[in-house]
């Protein structure tokens, strides 16, 4: 999918553990790693036992910090492009919390989000 992107002309942001993928054998037929085809790698420097969490009595941990990297460094990037946009003046259309108090608009907003974002996939 990756090399599929870039043919098409878009950028391939990776987010992963970069250390721990050097010199690894990749199963791809282009010979290629995920890394190796980024245009822009974010490191999330997780080890690679990718859990945290020892067990009484158990072999294997659990807590994947590879996940907990991975959705933080996503969502950092999120908001700050989301924040770029904004600045820019461009109309974001965002999924509202229905948890704030007194807020009687949110399903309106909800509908205008999804909306936008069906007419946005027609066709993919």
């Amino acid at each position: 999918m990756a090399l599929d992107a870039k043919e098409k002309g878009m950028k391939v942001v990776v987010f992963g553990s970069a250390a721990e993928a050097k010199g690894k054998t990749t199963r791809h037929s282009s010979g290629k790693t995920i890394f190796d085809i980024a245009d822009l790698v974010v490191d999330t420097c997780v080890p690679i036992q990718d859990a945290s969490v020892d067990l009484k009595n158990h072999q294997d941990k659990i807590g994947p910090l590879s996940t907990m990297a991975f959705v933080t460094c996503v969502w950092m990037t999120v908001t700050t492009v989301a924040e770029i946009l904004a600045e820019r003046g461009v109309k974001l259309h965002i999924h509202p919390s229905h948890n704030v108090p007194g807020d009687t608009t949110a399903k309106e907003r909800l509908e205008d989000c999804l909306h936008e974002y069906k007419k946005r996939i027609a066709g993919v």
